[in-house]
């Protein structure tokens, strides 16, 4: 799941959510991840929005400045884990330039230097700053890869 916009003025968020029933769930809470940790937020109100998208209204974001700083971020229930790692396993990591450079195979979540491996045992970091587009219906993550680490 991942936050796609704010939406109005109180902090509200529009989620993509295709394959979770968020109303049968809001009674628990939500994980973001910041820096790598997860920070759970309990759901005030929850409306479907269409198809897989769902509008939340999150205790303590209160302000539209608040809501777009978590505009990007992936958002899972602890009970399933689901996170970066779970997601992306078997995506195509394509670089800046467009070129595909292997499968992701694992997720390495090193403190502080988070990594991908891809077929054939390569790490390539990817912290947020590096993930340039995660494009679920064409399972491709897009990185900025540092020149020399391929």
């Amino acid at each position: 799941m991942r936050i796609l916009k704010s939406y109005g003025t109180d902090g509200g968020v529009i989620i993509s959510a295709p394959e979770v029933d968020i109303e049968e769930r809001d009674k628990e809470p939500v994980f973001i991840d910041f820096d790598g940790l997860p920070v759970p937020f309990f759901i005030e109100e929850t409306a479907p929005r269409g198809g897989a998208k769902y509008f939340l209204k999150l205790e303590d974001i209160d302000s539209i400045e608040q809501a777009e700083e978590l505009v990007g971020k992936e958002v899972y229930f602890e009970d399933n884990g689901e996170g970066l790692e779970d997601e992306i396993i078997g995506y195509t990591v394509i670089d800046q330039n467009g070129k595909a450079v292997g499968t992701v195979t694992a997720f390495e979540d090193i403190p502080g230097n988070p990594c991908v491996e891809i077929a054939g045992g390569t790490l390539l970091p990817c912290p947020d700053e590096c993930i340039l587009d995660i494009d679920e219906k064409k399972r491709t993550i897009k990185l900025q890869i540092a020149e020399g680490l391929l």
